[in-house]
């Protein structure tokens, strides 16, 4: 299974009205059985004959030891090799094809899922949870597994190496959180792979596979026997001293404690990384780091990144790109991580264009940081950012992880219509108060990959 899945956003001609999502809050559904496992349901979805499942556990990258580094990826790949029903990987992935129900998996730095797309059928869900509870709970971990599966993941390390954009994404995080274990790569290395072992297997899986650390979260089509199969596989048997069967609702809001390794920010100088990369383009990277997932102005952040790069009437597109030609591919973005997150401008060009496309960025951070975005532009980009985010709840799946992370990240409830009304509210004033906090010369990382150096760099920054 993949360590990392990417999915492309789709971008509806069709305009979906916000009355569509009006009532969300009150149709998505927190319950918890006795073994604290979260189960959370979406609205119930009859324009479409789909419904999408993701079992989510709060364990990724950022939980291993140095000398554990890859673990978790090892244990998402280890669980659809054999559980004791279903004592093979045929036995679980031709039971899944014969009956269409796509499946995959994915480990990040702050969590892993297990995730499906079916007909909604009562078989299928039946399949789904009998299958998913047997191999998430109770993995074999066979030593000949492990043997052919840490080959399985070596070649999947080879992959990403030589997937630029992948090796080019962890250099960069491993460079701006270096000593914060959010620095650690996903899949590992090769020296951490060949140390795992099969008790180490068991001990991590027994650590962090708790019942208590798994969020269950459906979309779609749900039918109401859904619910009573989810009942049957997670939560305790009746006859079980002192637990009753059955997820109970609890209030939206209900939280769990989370035991997070702070990051303090030690960087009070801007700094320069230059990775020499026979490229036949510079990867250029201008980084600036915010709080994360609970940092206040993140509505702010998000607006400032479709303004500045969000589309091809970005103020960066439209310089950089259309007037001056000097890029294919320039873009913003936002990452958010629990412990910190950062907004990343990057471009991809000719190396002989690097330092004017450096110049021309730091420009138009200037503009924005001393103008107020005018009125027509800050409502043209409001408009673009609340319409597009609408039009991915058509995607089921996309409504699912919408969710289901505010819950296993501790983050209020907040639905669609929400994110939208505090995005609407966001005045020219405050919007020119953020990029001036946010984005701050003196302490950005400029991180670039190709033939540009240090030195070229240094000279444009000290004009």
């Amino acid at each position: 299974m993949p360590h990392k899945i990417t999915r492309k956003t789709k971008n509806h001609k069709k305009q979906t009205t916000l009355k569509h999502h009006t009532t969300a809050i009150q149709n998505v559904r927190l319950l918890e059985n006795a073994h604290k496992t979260r189960l959370l349901v979406m609205r119930n979805r009859n324009d479409t004959h789909t419904a999408s499942i993701f079992f989510f556990f709060k364990v990724g990258s950022k939980n291993e030891s140095p000398r554990a580094m890859g673990i978790s990826h090892f244990i998402e790949h280890m669980l659809f090799k054999g559980s004791p029903k279903y004592p093979s990987y045929l036995d679980i992935s031709k039971t899944f094809d014969a009956n269409g129900i796509s499946f995959n998996a994915f480990t990040a730095k702050d969590m892993t899922a297990y995730h499906y797309k079916f007909l909604a059928k009562d078989e299928n869900m039946d399949i789904i949870c009998r299958i998913t509870s047997d191999m998430i709970f109770h993995p074999l971990m066979r030593d000949k597994d492990i043997t052919s599966e840490r080959n399985v993941i070596i070649q999947e390390m080879k992959d990403d190496e030589d997937d630029i954009d992948e090796w080019i994404s962890d250099k960069i995080e491993s460079s701006i959180m270096h000593g914060h274990p959010l620095a650690n790569p996903i899949i590992g290395n090769l020296k951490t792979l060949d140390a795992t072992t099969r008790n180490e297997l068991l001990d991590y899986h027994s650590e962090y596979y708790r019942r208590d650390n798994l969020v269950i979260a459906v979309s779609g089509n749900i039918t109401p026997s859904f619910l009573a199969m989810l009942d049957k596989y997670f939560s305790p048997s009746g006859h079980e001293k002192g637990h009753t069967r059955g997820f109970k609702e609890i209030p939206a809001a209900t939280q769990r404690a989370s035991n997070l390794i702070p990051y303090i920010d030690t960087n009070l100088r801007t700094t320069i990384e230059c990775f020499n990369k026979n490229l036949k383009q510079d990867y250029v990277f201008i980084i600036f780091k915010t709080r994360g997932a609970f940092d206040p102005m993140i509505n702010h952040y998000k607006l400032l990144a479709n303004i500045l790069g969000g589309n091809m009437s970005s103020r960066l597109f439209v310089r950089i790109r259309e007037q001056l030609g000097l890029v294919y591919s320039v873009r913003c973005g936002l990452t958010n991580y629990e412990e910190m997150g950062y907004f990343a401008i990057n471009t991809q060009n000719e190396n002989k264009t690097t330092l004017e496309c450096l110049r021309n960025i730091f420009l138009e951070l200037d503009k924005i940081k001393s103008l107020e975005v005018p009125a027509q532009e800050l409502a043209a980009n409001k408009k673009n950012y609340s319409d597009i985010f609408i039009t991915n709840f058509d995607d089921i799946e996309y409504e699912n992880e919408y969710y289901a992370k505010q819950v296993l990240f501790n983050l209020p409830l907040e639905p669609g219509t929400k994110r939208i009304e505090k995005i609407q509210a966001i005045t020219a004033p405050e919007l020119l108060a953020t990029a001036k906090a946010l984005f701050d010369y003196n302490k950005m990382h400029i991180i670039t990959f190709g033939k540009v150096r240090k030195n070229e760099i240094e000279r444009v920054l000290q004009r």
